[in-house]
């Protein structure tokens, strides 16, 4: 017993060793690279501080619902009440919720079947990747995502093996903040439902976890909907719905985000939203699939498209000239992500690794990519999920570094 906690001791110390290597990246990021907040980000940043000074959420163009109000609310308003508007705060807070990660990828990489290596090189794999320190800069709702659905990828795996009411709880606590964060996240829905019925609990046990969840869920987000019902007249998350799915099909859709007015709703997308941000999203909504069943072949080939996209090596250019340092970042980046990928496909190379656990992670992958083959595909989205291969990079490394152990045994 006293040497298993001296062990665990010696781990917690190699994870907060660990995440202060990612806390030196991310402060580095922050001192090397400008930015000025720009589309989404203005639009957070509005909602937040419109809220502060009492005139409700309401974002930079006047909406009250067009964007998701998690980040804002949880994160800005709460910054800019105690620091102003300080964009030196919010960026530390984004830097706390990346070391909040890299906590995590140890407990999901535990959670997934992963010995001390594999927990440590998961939290490491993440600590180095590079774009988290660059996106801490942003103010962007995918930094409080990232820990909302590693929460729940660890609470499915746990409910997977060691099935409680309690966790089914918290990981309905972590679906209504990511109902209000990110709602691409929700398809995570579909991970903890097969980790439910992988579980070795009854089929009344299964199926109040569920209810208790999903209930917690609402609780978390209903709020928000009641506000919705009486501020615009639908108790919706969000009216983004029905742009995104626009942008994302229509006769100018490339798979990748493509501004409205480049689309053949440019020349009357102002009148239209003048009818109200819940109607103009109906209206898109409708025109989107209008021209889905209409070209069902080029939407299915765009969804590809898009798939590819989303996993596409980032090899893209930044804005503007780019600096030798910035090139050498960006080579660095795409190194790292061909890594974590490469893992990831291990994972199916590998008898040890064909497993339930892995499955789950699979599973989170899949339903997150569906989410924006529906959709559109901007590189940043891609980051919430990525920490998934981190893990995956911690199961496959630590089980070829065991495998050569095994194979350097003399042969008695």
């Amino acid at each position: 017993m006293i040497k298993h906690d001296a062990q665990q001791q010696r781990d917690w110390l190699w994870l907060a060793i660990i995440a202060g290597i990612g806390f030196a990246l991310r402060a580095a990021a922050m001192a090397g690279f400008q930015h000025v907040p720009e589309g989404d980000e203005l639009a957070y940043r509005s909602m937040a501080l419109n809220l502060l000074g009492g005139n409700g959420i309401v974002d930079s163009m006047g909406n009250h619902a067009m964007y998701n109000v998690g980040y804002p609310l949880f994160i800005l308003a709460p910054v800019f009440f105690l620091f102003g508007d300080n964009l030196l705060a919010v960026r530390l807070v984004n830097m706390f919720l990346g070391g909040v990660a890299i906590i995590l990828c140890y407990l999901v990489a535990k959670e997934a079947g992963a010995g001390r290596l594999g927990r440590l090189i998961a939290a490491l794999a993440w600590a180095l990747y590079l774009p988290n320190g660059i996106y801490g800069m942003y103010l962007a709702k995918e930094n409080l995502m990232m820990p909302l659905m590693l929460g729940v990828m660890w609470c499915a795996l746990r409910l997977a093996r060691r099935p409680s009411h309690s966790v089914a709880i918290g990981c309905g606590a972590l679906l209504g903040l990511l109902a209000l964060t990110g709602n691409a996240a929700l398809s995570l829905l579909a991970v903890l439902a097969l980790a439910l019925l992988l579980s070795p609990a009854s089929m009344a046990q299964r199926a109040s976890m569920a209810m208790l969840a999903l209930s917690v869920a609402l609780v978390m987000s209903g709020p928000w909907l009641l506000r919705n019902m009486q501020v615009i007249g639908a108790p919706v998350l969000n009216t983004n719905g029905g742009f995104n799915l626009y942008v994302g099909n229509n006769p100018a859709a490339t798979g990748m985000f493509v501004s409205i007015s480049d689309t053949p709703r440019g020349p009357t997308w102002d009148a239209l939203r003048k009818t109200g941000e819940v109607q103009a999203s109906e209206t898109l909504k409708l025109e989107a699939i209008s021209w889905v069943q209409a070209h069902p072949t080029a939407f299915l080939a765009l969804a590809v498209k898009k798939a590819a996209y989303f996993w596409a090596p980032p090899f893209h250019d930044g804005k503007g000239d780019q600096s030798s340092a910035e090139k050498l970042v960006r080579l660095v980046w795409a190194i790292q992500f061909l890594v974590l990928l490469a893992c990831a496909m291990g994972t199916l190379l590998i008898p040890r690794l064909r497993n339930r656990q892995v499955a789950l992670l699979w599973l989170a992958l899949a339903c997150y990519t569906g989410v924006h083959m529906v959709f559109y595909v901007i590189f940043r989205y891609r980051e919430p999920i990525m920490p998934v291969l981190a893990v995956m990079a911690g199961l496959v490394l630590e089980s070829l570094v065991a495998a050569r152990r095994q194979a350097a045994k003399p042969v008695r």
